[in-house]
């Protein structure tokens, strides 16, 4: 028997009906869902490897509406939207991205109708009108058009098929905090075996859940506006082609950060006059202290809201066309994509009234993708699957780091006297003016093959040759006033070699010892400033110039791939073997520094991860209980993260990390009303090789810290999830189910430190998140009518957290 059963043609182009069907249609029996995810039509049961396929109507039962939700239903991943839902962060499996830069790429890539989406900050913006998704967990470096460590998400849009009547579907949706929403689409064949065409869209704005306490709207808001052309063209009857045009764009107040004051002025709390507000204890470098205002989880305080500027525009335009040759033995397929977004924020950076921190992040990318493969149906034991790849990505950022505009409270040297040498450049530092274009361009061929041995035993091999250039070819980070006059440019210009935005004062222990002293060196550090400590105090910029730094260039060459083996028992069981090899490409940092770097340092070398998996797939009891199971081992090596030095952004690779697991999905119909469904994950992480610098003492940058043995970044424990189906009432007009569903994360640290040298706070405790949804089908289903809630428990949690203790004073 063929481990890949044969899927109808039909199947291909036809919308897929959940993993549970009706009850009134077929009870205590699951269906299967057919999936792509090896670039062939198959049962997510006869594909060996670990995949949650979710249908338009599982997601909708389940309440996914964005990009978010997804994780809720999928066992070991975790989804983070600190900045809205056009922009969702992805971990799975301890896998992650913790770079906010726009010029990173996600280690979990994400597809749109197999088109590669690399700006992270648009994979939440084709996510509307889904006919499918699919989450591949694991290193993906044999079919996929980018190498990417830790998965894959694939949305799949609807695609008309020709000689389907004209048909339509429309949604509306009302809720809490002004929420109001659309979505829906209409198609259906435009020339008699020709022709089909759909236009759909999405619509979704509220009004936002953090109110600002100075006044003015919410923020927190959403304003999402999409739509999507789609003309499926049957050439021939052998040639067809489809062609997606999507495009969509947010603006709205964005979600504003918390910012929890970390600097210890108890004793000093009266000691400046002129402090702008008073204290708990606990202040930022500005004096701020939110305890003491009383603000709670849903309230901040945001100047640049009050002065309407705060704003989060994304936009995207995507096109894909595909194009499917079906031969008697054989398939070509070609798709081409092109996409142009744009990304703008000017973010409250301190969640302040006051301005401490505030950044305008600005990115525009360009891309362009062409996969062309060949797929075979042969009638024996041998498939192959062979193709080549090529991508283009075009970035360019413009982020402007304004600092210090409101003055450093006097009590921050009196807590921490080594800051007391900065104090004079703290004054009137102005803004980093950070700008950057990176080129990424990727060559690939690959081919995956598949042998069926016998009957029931199968092996999968595959192979990826990888060129990957990625080119710097402009870099300038200066220094401008408020108003954005150049005053001085570090890159290039810095003839120091000293990597920070001044050389502070080196003030004596004898004055540093003595608050008195202290005081009186701030009021007057004139006779100080000639003193040398790393060279004369001062500034570390150069001339004010646009000029560039030389052009960098990296070339990376890799193997990947994949060998596995699968054996089916029978028809209700099948196990899997496998070994992966998956690699993320290098990247330029896209964050701030002050001196001109060679390519070792300015340069984040690409990481790698040799996956171990055994796993399980089982439908018993006559198709109602259906079991997924796997457990696996990466061997993690040169994992790229951000992290955060003073003012300094440093795009690292951590030496080395093993990671543990275990998962598992549980699908059963337990009667004609009644299917549950059940997902497990478990996890241990570690990094086995990492020192980082020590972000207490970051005026020595000899000083580090060991941190082997922490727990990776997003990676907690235990994750679960839980969801219930139940038709309360059946009738010949329709018929009510209940659908219920909760999702479990473990603590988890958002930063490679764990609880070391005071990052100990961000970090999130265990929570659940219970969800609710109450639907009346009509007989036909052919309308529906729901009544949902989201968080019953009012849950409150953070997903992301930065620590900006060292020149801020306050975690993010």
């Amino acid at each position: 028997m063929n481990t890949f059963r044969q899927i109808p043609k039909l199947l291909l182009g036809a919308a897929l009906a959940s993993p549970v069907t009706s009850s009134l249609v077929n009870a205590q029996m699951l269906e299967e869902v057919v999936v792509t995810a090896q670039r062939r039509a198959a049962s997510t049961q006869d594909t060996p490897v670990a995949i949650t396929g979710l249908s338009s109507d599982a997601l909708g039962k389940l309440g996914i509406e964005s990009a978010n939700d997804i994780s809720a239903q999928v066992p070991n991943m975790q989804v983070s939207g600190p900045y809205g839902e056009v922009q969702p962060i992805f971990s799975i499996r301890g896998v992650s991205m913790s770079d906010y830069s726009s010029n990173q790429a996600s280690p979990i890539g994400v597809y749109s109708d197999e088109a590669y989406l690399g700006a992270v900050f648009i994979h939440g913006m084709a996510f509307f009108d889904a006919e499918r998704l699919e989450v591949l967990r694991g290193p993906q470096g044999t079919l996929y058009g980018k190498n990417t460590t830790g998965g894959a998400i694939n949305i799949i849009s609807r695609t008309p098929l020709v000689g389907d009547e004209w048909s339509g579907n429309i949604k509306f949706g009302s809720g809490s905090y002004g929420l109001r929403s659309a979505e829906g689409g209409v198609g259906g064949t435009l020339i008699e075996d020709t022709l089909a065409a759909r236009l759909a869209f999405k619509y979704k704005k509220d009004d936002g859940y953090i109110e600002n306490v100075l006044g003015g709207e919410n923020l927190a808001q959403t304003d999402f506006l999409s739509a999507r052309l789609t003309l499926n063209w049957q050439i021939t009857d052998s040639l067809n082609a489809v062609l997606k045009y999507s495009i969509g764009e947010n603006d709205a107040p964005a979600n504003p950060p918390r910012n929890e004051p970390r600097t210890d002025v108890r004793g000093f709390e009266n000691a400046n006059p002129f402090a702008p507000y008073a204290t708990t204890g606990f202040i930022d470098y500005s004096g701020y202290d939110r305890y003491q205002r009383n603000l709670d989880h849903y309230q901040t305080e945001d100047n640049r809201a009050i002065e309407g500027e705060n704003d989060l525009k994304a936009q995207l335009a995507l096109a894909i066309l595909t194009f499917n040759y079906e031969a008697e033995s054989y398939s070509l397929v070609s798709v081409t994509s092109w996409s142009d977004s744009y990304y703008d924020q000017m973010a409250n950076t301190d969640g302040s009234p006051l301005r401490l921190l505030e950044i305008n992040w600005h990115t525009e990318t360009d891309a362009i993708s062409q996969d062309f493969r060949y797929v075979s149906n042969f009638a024996g034991p041998f498939q192959i699957i062979g193709g080549v790849y090529y991508g283009f990505e075009d970035t360019y950022m413009n982020n402007v780091f304004s600092i210090y505009e409101d003055l450093v409270d006097l009590r921050v040297p009196l807590a921490k006297p080594a800051l007391a040498g900065q104090a004079p450049f703290i004054l009137d530092t102005g803004a980093l003016d950070m700008r950057q274009q990176t080129e990424k361009e990727t060559y690939a061929a690959y081919s995956q093959m598949r042998f069926d041995l016998s009957a029931n035993f199968g092996m999968d091999i595959g192979l990826r040759y990888t060129l990957d250039k990625a080119t710097m070819p402009y870099l300038n980070m200066s220094r401008v006033d408020y108003d954005g006059n150049g005053r001085g440019t570090y890159v290039p210009g810095n003839t120091s070699g000293y990597d920070s935005a001044y050389i502070p004062v080196p003030v004596p222990d004898s004055v540093l010892s003595d608050p008195a002293s202290i005081l009186a060196f701030l009021a007057d550090p004139s006779p100080f400033l000639n003193q040398l400590g790393n060279g004369v105090p001062g500034y570390t910029h150069g001339p004010y110039t646009l000029a560039s730094a030389p052009e960098l260039s990296a070339v990376e060459k890799e193997w990947t791939g994949k060998i596995g083996f699968d054996y089916r028992f029978n028809n209700e069981w099948m196990a899997y073997a496998s070994y992966s090899k998956g690699y993320r490409a290098g990247s330029f940092n896209g964050g701030a520094y002050f001196v001109e770097r060679p390519l070792s340092t300015a340069y984040a070398s690409p990481e790698y991860i040799d996956a171990y998996e055994l796993g399980f797939k089982s439908d018993l009891l006559d198709n109602s209980l259906r079991i997924n199971t796997a457990a696996f081992f990466y061997d993690y090596t040169d994992q790229q993260f951000i992290n955060v030095v003073g003012i300094s952004n440093f795009l690292e690779n951590a030496g080395g990390a093993e990671i543990y697991g275990l998962e598992t999905e549980v699908w059963w119909a337990a009667s004609e009303r009644l299917v549950l469904n059940l997902g497990l994950g478990l996890l241990r992480s570690e990094y086995t090789e990492l020192t980082l610098r020590n972000t207490d003492t970051i005026s020595d940058t000899e000083d580090t810290v060991d941190l082997s043995g922490n727990e990776l970044i997003s990676a907690p424990k235990v994750n679960a999830n839980l969801s219930i189906d139940y038709d309360l009432l059946l009738t010949s007009a329709g018929y009510l189910t209940l659908n219920a569903n909760a999702s479990f994360q473990d603590e988890q640290w958002f930063s490679a430190y764990n609880d070391q040298i005071g990052y100990d706070q961000i970090r999130e405790d265990a929570y659940w998140i219970y969800n609710a949804r109450l639907t009346w089908f009509g007989a036909n289903e052919n309308y529906q009518i729901s009544v949902w809630a989201k968080n019953l428990g009012n849950e409150e949690y953070d997903t992301y957290a930065i620590n900006l203790q060292a020149s801020f004073g306050y975690d993010y």
